[in-house]
């Protein structure tokens, strides 16, 4: 308020005194009711930050359990990490294996002759780098053989006078991303062009031709010194490819990487070293500490929301008061649905876990949660999937050709039937007979379009070919190495069927489709035309159609709506069912997210808070105003009576002097 000083001058009397006790007794009535209300809400807004803080930590510790992978977890132990290390995936059986790690798997690697420096030329021509297995004996440099691997592409490469150095041809190399990388290395004896197969195995050697435009390209000048096939080895192998070997349980095996994925179901491992004769132990065992963490964290963090909650909604009998939100429809409403929840059975689930309650957590008198350890580790020892069952969404199909993908919020917890009308194919594109095995000038290319990716001119290596195998395989490389093909992440196998070159995409589904789109290989059984394109897989989930793509069925109609299975075999009929359930995490969350989402209960509620803390400071503002126009006036009107009291004052003095002279002496 405005001060407006007056100490009555006039008549002596204290105003400002006078006008300050008057507006207090006006204020001070008002502004307490403001302070009560003002606290009370400030309160409760922050009682509510709380408790929105709890339930989004509560929230938070339901993302482990809604997650298969945290009920599906394997550890794969190794007794010597330096030699070979394990992992294991959630389908994988718990076993011990004993490991011997016999050699490592390796790339190859070819250097040039020496040459002054790096950017010495090697001359002009075509270069051309293909994948497969040779049979090369360095010490008496015999090439015996070589056998392509139609799955790894071809490069080749034009020689020219903008890439005719070594450092010329290890850029252009490099940037084809064609399976090989190029080096210059250089010491005293001057500088060579290395070059190593990406990918180790013995299926991974180079054979690298030639075309010399000096005319010859078998001798060790110009472009034909990195000559390495069986007409010429003017490179030196500087290291063979090889498979890595290791005995499992005393069975050996071979695998063109040291990643070694496929020898075990479920288990990958890493070699290290070999140490040919020492024994290693691969132990695989269930993991369950990930789960027992996640579901003591979730206990703990709904105990912790609990613990907030009841001071704030209860009667605390010893203060004979209630709780500041006892009465808040609010709170009391999102923590009911919490407790329904918690205290249903999953819908969809069979067998001896079907609710908490089942694997060992129980509600107290407080509202809190208790777990009981060894009621969960009993549960998961013999029913692990009905735990993750109580938690997640699991879809548990009883043919082990069936896997489930996926779901969506329309899917419905039940026992479906699936039933296979159709099954899935790949594109197939039939040549006709081919009649001549050699490759000559202008009938040499094609193209073709792999799943509607259009390839570019593939030219095939011209020559006269040992079998249409061979012919078939170098069909293949041609097509897989094109770089509009791979790039897509498409494509094909090819092969001679005794009768005539069978092209195969290596998608299924309707979008699996071949066509050969331009020809001049007459004679090596192709024409321009479509294939047969693929086909989806084709039934019924639940006794409704659904739609196939590929190999993925999934449902659009009824309770089962939106679950997609996975169909990996090709026989036609009846697929047993699925046992699909929902969880409980899932409700939970959904609750959850109504209370904390941005349009939500709890914002609407603190929102509501912030608007009366909002029309308490507006209402202050009001009554600040009001006392300032107030004081303004009660200071006129005192100042006034001052004024009119100060000059009675003095007519008095005035009257009293004229009637009580002062005595003369």
């Amino acid at each position: 308020m405005a001060s407006i000083t007056s100490t009555g001058l006039g008549s002596g009397l204290d105003i400002k005194n006078l006008v300050s006790s008057l507006v207090s007794a006006e204020q001070t009535p008002a502004s307490k009711k403001l302070d009560k209300q003002e606290a009370l809400l400030t309160t409760q807004f922050s009682s509510y930050g709380s408790l929105k803080s709890a339930m989004s930590t509560f929230q938070s510790s339901l993302s482990a359990l809604r997650n298969l992978s945290t009920f599906q977890k394997l550890t794969a132990t190794s007794s010597d990490t330096a030699i070979v290390t394990a992992s294991a995936f959630s389908n994988a059986d718990p076993a011990s294996y004993n490991l011997e790690v016999k050699q490592l798997a390796k790339s190859q690697a070819l250097a040039t002759p020496a040459l002054p420096s790096a950017t010495s030329t090697v001359g002009t021509g075509t270069l051309t780098i293909k994948f497969g297995t040779t049979i090369y004996d360095p010490v008496t440099d015999v090439y015996t053989s070589f056998t392509q691997d139609g799955n790894q592409g071809t490069l080749t490469l034009n020689v020219d006078a903008t890439n005719n150095t070594l450092a010329g041809l290890s850029e252009a190399i490099n940037k084809a991303k064609a399976g090989v990388t190029a080096v210059v290395v250089t010491d005293t004896s001057g500088s060579r062009l290395v070059l190593n197969s990406t990918e180790t195995g013995a299926n991974s050697s180079m054979e690298i031709s030639v075309t010399d435009d000096d005319g010859d390209n078998a001798d060790t000048s110009g472009l034909s010194a990195l000559a390495f096939n069986k007409a010429a080895t003017n490179m030196t192998q500087a290291q063979a490819a090889q498979d890595a070997k290791l005995a499992i349980n005393g069975l050996d095996i071979l695998s063109s990487s040291n990643t070694v994925n496929a020898a075990i179901k479920g288990l990958s491992f890493t070699l290290q070293q070999a140490q040919p004769g020492k024994i290693i132990t691969v132990s695989v065992s269930q993991s369950n500490d990930d789960i027992a963490k996640a579901i003591d964290n979730f206990v703990k963090g709904y105990n912790d929301l609990v613990k907030i909650v009841n001071p704030l909604t209860g009667f605390d009998k010893s203060t004979q008061k209630a709780g500041l939100l006892q009465s808040d429809a609010t709170l009391r409403g999102a923590m009911a649905q919490l407790r329904s929840e918690l205290g249903n059975m999953v819908s969809g689930l069979n067998g001896s876990a079907t609710s908490l309650a089942d694997i060992g957590i129980s509600t107290q008198k407080d509202g809190t949660l208790t777990l009981s350890n060894a009621r969960l580790n009993s549960q998961l020892a013999s029913n692990r999937s009905g735990v993750a069952g109580v938690f997640a969404v699991l879809g548990r199909p009883s043919n082990s050709n069936v896997s489930f993908a996926a779901s969506t919020i329309d899917t419905k917890a039940g026992q479906y039937a699936i039933d296979i009308t159709q099954i899935a194919a790949q594109g197939v594109l039939n040549g006709t007979a081919p009649t001549s095995l050699t490759v000559a000038a202008g009938e040499d290319t094609f193209a073709i379009k792999v799943d509607g990716i259009q390839s570019g001119t593939i030219a095939l290596t011209q020559k006269t070919y040992a079998s249409y195998a061979e012919l078939a395989t170098e069909m293949q490389s041609r097509i897989n190495g094109d770089s509009s093909i791979k790039a897509a992440g498409v494509s094909v196998g090819v092969t001679y069927d005794g009768a005539k070159m069978v092209f195969t995409s290596k998608s299924y589904g309707a979008s699996s489709q071949l066509e050969i789109t331009a020809n001049t290989t007459t004679k090596q059984g192709l024409s321009v035309g479509a294939g047969t394109p693929g086909q989806d897989v084709g039934g019924t989930i639940g006794g409704l159609a659904a739609t196939g793509k590929g190999r993925e069925l999934t449902s659009t109609l009824g309770d089962a709506n939106g679950l997609k299975l996975i169909i990996s075999d090709n026989v036609i009929g009846a697929k047993d069912t699925i046992d699909f359930s929902r969880g409980l995490i899932e409700r939970l969350d959904k609750v959850m997210s109504a209370v904390l989402d941005k349009k939500g209960s709890f914002d609407a509620r603190t929102d509501g808070l912030q608007k009366g803390l909002d029309k308490i400071a507006k209402e202050r503002a009001k009554l600040a105003d009001r006392m300032t126009t107030l004081e303004a006036r009660l200071f006129k009107r005192f100042n006034s009576m001052d004024a009119l009291l100060g000059r009675m004052q003095s007519t008095a003095s005035f009257l009293q002097q004229a009637y009580n002279p002062t005595p003369r002496n």
